[in-house]
C-alpha cells in the first residue's frame, strides 16, 4: 500500500490555529455551544468561533497534544488548536492519524506543557489516499457511535 507524506501545515491549509480567550463567567452549563479548552470539554456558552468538521489538539495543559474529532459548532479556547484540513482529507482519519501520532512529544520545554502551531505545521506525516481515508474514517466513526450508544444503554440501565 502506498503512503503519501505531507506536513501538517498543508494539510490543514483551511485552518490551523489556536482558538480564541473567553472569560470565565461567559462559561457555563446551560449555554448553546460546547466549550473546548486545551484538556477538553470546560462547558458551555452562547456564542461559537467554529463549525463545521474539524480535528481539536489541547495545545496547552496536561493533555496537551490530543486530538480528537469534532462536528458542529463550539467555542475553542487559546488553550485549543482548531485543525481544518482541505476537502483532499478525512477529518475523522486525521483525527485518528494525529492521536496515534502522539503530538505531546512535540510539546516545549516549559513549567507549562504547550504546543505551538508553527511546531505543529512542520510536522511531517505519512497517511492514506483520499479514497482510503474515506473508507478508514467511515469505520472508525460508525465504531466510536456504537461505543457512545452502548455507554448510553448502559448509563440507562444503571439508572
Amino acid at each position: 500500500m502506498n503512503f503519501i507524506e505531507n506536513n501538517l501545515g498543508r494539510i490543514f491549509s483551511e485552518a490551523f490555529h489556536s482558538g480564541d480567550p473567553i472569560k470565565s463567567e461567559d462559561i457555563n452549563q446551560n449555554g448553546l455551544f460546547p466549550v473546548f479548552g486545551g484538556n477538553g470539554l470546560r462547558g458551555y456558552t452562547d456564542r461559537y468561533n467554529q463549525d463545521g468538521e474539524y480535528v481539536i489538539i489541547g495545545r496547552q495543559g496536561a493533555y496537551c497534544g490530543n486530538a480528537r474529532y469534532y462536528k458542529g459548532k463550539a467555542f475553542l479556547t487559546e488553550h485549543a488548536i482548531v485543525a481544518k484540513p482541505s476537502s483532499d482529507y478525512d477529518v475523522v482519519y486525521l483525527s485518528c492519524l494525529l492521536s496515534a501520532i502522539n503530538l505531546s512529544k512535540f510539546q516545549g520545554q516549559s513549567a507549562q506543557p504547550g504546543l505551538s502551531v508553527k511546531t505543529l505545521s512542520n510536522i511531517e506525516v505519512r497517511h492514506h489516499d483520499c479514497s482510503t481515508q474515506k473508507k478508514i474514517g467511515s469505520l472508525l466513526y460508525n465504531i466510536d457511535c456504537k461505543i457512545a450508544l452502548n455507554r448510553a444503554i448502559n448509563q440507562n440501565l444503571a439508572a
